[in-house]
């Protein structure tokens, strides 16, 4: 097997306990629902057990990732001239954020006045 298919087999496998630990399934739960036999769903589960704490720990992780705040711009004034009479003297904040939302960026304005 060359080394592109057993590299996309290695991932896919890698993504079965994050499933699980987004859905709160036990280990047993979750690989005789994807069509493990009894034998091979307990020699996972037992390895599973065994590194828990890091596989949450790295869940958590990606998780928090999601939604992160890059930058972030600001603007603070007063309003000094206008058509609107009523307007004049008003404070404004302007905010800028940019949020990475997984491999891509979004920028989301917010204004106050």
């Amino acid at each position: 097997m060359s080394a592109g298919p057993l590299r996309n087999r290695m991932k896919s496998f890698m993504l079965l306990p994050y499933g699980a630990l987004k859905k709160n399934l036990t280990a047993d739960q979750d690989l005789l629902a994807l069509g493990f036999n009894d034998a091979k769903a307990a020699h996972f589960s037992q390895q599973w057990s065994s590194h828990y704490p890091v596989l949450s720990r790295l869940a958590v992780g990606q998780t928090l990732m999601v939604n992160q705040l890059v930058d972030m711009e600001w603007k603070f004034g007063v309003t000094v001239g206008t058509s609107e009479l009523q307007k004049v003297g008003n404070i404004f904040l302007q905010l800028k954020l940019v949020i990475r939302k997984g491999h891509s960026t979004e920028n989301v304005y917010m204004g106050e006045a």
